[in-house]
């Protein structure tokens, strides 16, 4: 969770999650530059029995432009949109705001807002209902909220505020992981099927914030993040390891590390492989794409994002990635862009 800018200078840090007073904002235009990224040539979406998947590079470049910049926020896919709530705008202002991007025609438009304002949530699409656990505003949150076509309410709250934290769904339940309570890291991982009820279906080996998260071969894969307690991305260090949670046991053992540490970044899959995208080594935003190998825990090289990035929402269509907005330096100036990844040609 980040502080407000106009009151970073009243308040003092001491955790990583500020309980500076962020200020909700309603929907509005920003003057935020787009980064445009270079054409693609993409190959045929034909495939010769002697290529692996696992040898193809990945394409990526931006596809959609949105309102306003935003990062830190939750997007989910429902039916043929993806719907982006909260966040944090232009000028580190946390932000209310639910924008709907059509895919079929890549236009995004804002349709509503939530109850509560909040960044550095996470969230999932559960019962047709898109579902922001937690998250930062003035101190760390623990409503759980829900929006459906036009309206928000609180339907349920976690068993103390969270912030920082990645999710992903596995068999119909959606796993929260990772984040930060006000005080110390969370490691306990809650697993819901509605969005009301909560269990704690394990906990992490290393207790890390803004990790990357993603659902493969049955298992929810942890990926770097932030070990600091502060809200300074360069105190306190970054992990560098792989932790793989097994729902069917409760167990997380740590199986592989990256070349470098990592925090701020996305995590996906396509293709049935798992890939991290993007994020921050130290304060540095990286545009490397890493494909993880769930046997060995072995990771190589996967391609490049258009540009350096990090905290984007990741939402999967079709046989693409869509990276939604994040930040190229930091956080008072989001980006408004859309980044496709995928194996096949992107078209603009």
């Amino acid at each position: 969770m980040r502080p407000t800018g106009a009151l970073v200078g009243l308040v003092a840090v001491v955790a990583v999650c500020s309980t500076a007073c962020s200020k909700a904002t309603s929907a509005g235009p920003h003057s935020v530059p787009t980064h445009t990224a270079p054409s693609v040539t993409g190959s045929s979406t034909a495939r010769t029995p002697d290529v692996r998947l696992s040898d193809v590079r990945l394409r990526a470049r931006q596809v959609a432009v949105l309102p306003d910049g935003v990062s830190r926020t939750v997007a989910v896919r429902r039916g043929p949109r993806i719907i982006i709530l909260g966040g944090l705008a232009a000028g580190d202002v946390t932000t209310s705001r639910v924008v709907s991007l059509d895919l079929a025609t890549r236009r995004a438009s804002t349709v509503g807002s939530l109850r509560e304002a909040v960044h550095d949530a996470s969230g999932a699409l559960l019962n047709g209902r898109a579902v922001v656990f937690g998250g930062g505003a003035a101190q760390e949150v623990s409503d759980v909220q829900a929006w459906t076509s036009g309206t928000s309410g609180v339907v349920g709250r976690l068993s103390s505020g969270r912030s920082d934290s990645a999710s992903a769904v596995l068999d119909g339940a959606a796993y929260v992981v990772g984040g930060f309570d006000g005080t110390g890291m969370t490691r306990g991982i809650l697993a819901t099927n509605d969005g009301r009820h909560f269990r704690v279906a394990g906990h992490l080996k290393v207790g890390v914030r803004y990790p990357a998260v993603a659902a493969a071969a049955g298992a929810i894969w942890v990926v770097g993040g932030q070990l600091a307690t502060t809200a300074s991305t360069a105190a306190g260090g970054q992990s560098d390891a792989i932790q793989r949670f097994d729902p069917g046991t409760g167990r997380t053992t740590v199986v592989g590390h990256l070349p470098k540490t990592l925090g701020h970044a996305m995590a996906f899959v396509l293709g049935g492989q798992l890939f991290l995208a993007g994020g921050r080594h130290g304060t540095t935003a990286t545009a490397r794409i890493w494909r993880m190998d769930e046997r060995t825990g072995q990771v190589t090289a996967a391609g490049r994002l258009p540009f350096a990035f990090s905290d984007a929402a990741a939402v999967i269509v079709d046989d693409q990635a869509w990276l939604i907005g994040g930040e190229t330096s930091g956080p008072t100036a989001p980006l408004r862009t859309v980044v496709a990844v995928g194996y096949r040609g992107l078209s603009p």
